[in-house]
């Protein structure tokens, strides 16, 4: 179990009236009030942005960071406005693209001897490519990086994490009675409410089952998902994560794994009958970002990606996106969605080295037998 993971309830004022606050960014400012945030959460932040001068002439130098990463547009755009006032010099490029375009792409060009992105995020399982091309920087040069649990950074400093994802279930709250959501994964095999297609998955076991089979064994993952498809007769969809939680929202059937918890929160946000429900042990994704060592607005890639793990760029984050922060000063129930759900529970933090162990390999080869295509989707 992840200890900085077990939050315990604090009562924050709801203000952010003080004097700090008024010497933030406007968009700080504008957040903390949205997010109904304490401006208190904030102290400290001059002491991580404190990065060399020379990191801050050479971004001036370098005017442009480059980031590929999953996040819309307009979040993007809201979510990085403090750090544009901070660094006015530098001018964010933003590209949101699939997992081929934020690996694959960019692994090819390096091979080529091109640098067509300097900040990455949510690279997952490649990974390993880029870290046998020795393609990555040292992240423990950046203030921010001593300020992450160290279960969620490499160990040589080649990523770090810069949001949490719970990978649980979603449910439409007018089609499921409370007492019938599972305590435990096994649960769902017993409750015949979940039978004939009342529950859907979507085509993601890489994001939720595989930190259970790798916890609990072979034998009994491949028990679980023989059942799970044959026996409870799931409902197999071909849409993404975020499209099949809708549909639950929608009422296309009663309940969907795995969903993710901030897609959950904007749906009820918007007055969806839906609800977020994790049985035992929840599983939790870790999002990665890391630099291009070879950049060449090295820099710029620094001030960029420790300003992300500040506390102002995960508050930042958390407000626009309800993606969880993982700064070891804000793993609290204020920054998460559904938190008497999660808060509390042994967890199971998806270790990206097992993306490429036998463990994966073994799963992949049973759910895919199981669903009956030639393999799984991406996260």
């Amino acid at each position: 179990m992840h200890k900085w993971l077990l939050a315990t309830v604090a009562a924050f004022a709801l203000t952010a009236s003080s004097a700090f606050a008024a010497d933030l960014p406007k968009a700080t400012q504008k957040a903390l009030a949205d997010g109904h945030i304490d401006a208190k959460l904030l102290d400290g932040l001059d002491k991580e942005l404190d990065v060399p001068k020379a990191w801050l002439d050479g971004a001036a130098k370098e005017k442009e960071v480059i980031v590929y990463g999953t996040w819309d547009d307009r979040e993007f755009r809201a979510m990085t406005a403090p750090f544009r006032e901070r660094y006015p010099f530098v001018n964010v490029k933003y590209n949101r693209g699939g997992t081929s375009q934020r690996t694959m792409q960019v692994l090819v060009a390096l091979e080529q001897g091109r640098v067509i992105a300097d900040v990455m995020t949510a690279i997952a399982d490649a990974t390993f490519h880029f870290i046998e091309m020795k393609a990555l920087a040292d992240l423990r040069e950046l203030p921010g990086f001593k300020n992450l649990p160290q279960d969620i950074v490499a160990e040589d400093g080649s990523w770090a994490a810069h949001k949490l994802s719970f990978r649980c279930m979603a449910y439409n709250t007018a089609k499921v009675k409370a007492s019938d959501l599972p305590k435990t994964w096994d649960d769902l095999l017993t409750n015949p409410v979940w039978g004939n297609g009342h529950l859907a998955l979507s085509n993601h076991p890489d994001s939720w089952f595989l930190v259970l089979w790798n916890n609990r064994g072979e034998a009994w993952g491949k028990t679980f998902a023989t059942r799970l498809f044959n026996d409870v007769k799931i409902q197999r969809r071909k849409e993404g994560m975020t499209a099949v939680t809708s549909l639950t929202a929608a009422g296309e059937f009663d309940a969907n794994i795995p969903a993710p918890e901030w897609i959950a929160q904007k749906l009820a946000n918007k007055g969806a009958p839906i609800g977020y429900h994790c049985p035992v042990p929840v599983p939790i994704t870790v999002s990665q970002i890391a630099i291009l060592d070879k950049s060449p607005r090295k820099n710029a890639a620094r001030l960029f990606v420790n300003w992300m793990i500040s506390r102002e760029g995960q508050i930042l984050q958390y407000v626009e996106t309800f993606a969880v922060p993982v700064h070891k000063d804000l793993q609290t129930p204020t920054f998460l969605p559904f938190a008497d759900t999660i808060v509390g529970k042994p967890k199971l933090v998806r270790d990206d080295d097992v993306l490429n162990s036998d463990a994966n390999k073994a799963m992949i080869k049973t759910w895919s037998e199981l669903w009956g295509t030639q393999g799984a989707a991406k996260d």
